[in-house]
């Protein structure tokens, strides 16, 4: 089985996006105890908006993201800080550079 990505958006909260910053920090950092995770990002764009990437070695590592103890408790802030919930889309890699597929 392929590899699994997971791309996608959401708004924080006006005047929370330091904080949100603060918050993905942490999410990024308990994410590298998860199995599978080769690459776990989220990026700043305009006003609230911000953006997240992953890769995961296969589906089953996506489907288990999340459930350590620490990613748990980045969650648990990070939640009461978006203003909606997010936009993501499971996909498929099939090309490209940088990335070991």
């Amino acid at each position: 089985m392929g590899k699994a990505t997971v791309i996608g958006s959401f708004d924080c909260q006006d005047g929370k996006g330091d904080e949100m910053e603060a918050v993905l920090t942490s999410m990024v950092e308990a994410a590298t105890e998860e199995p599978g995770v080769e690459i776990y990002s989220y990026h700043r764009g305009e006003g609230n908006t911000f953006w997240f990437f992953a890769l995961m070695t296969d589906a089953e590592s996506m489907q288990g993201h999340g459930q350590t103890e620490a990613m748990q408790q980045a969650m648990a802030a990070f939640m009461p800080l978006m203003a909606s919930p997010p936009q993501m889309q499971m996909t498929t890699p099939i090309a490209a550079i940088g990335l070991d597929l």
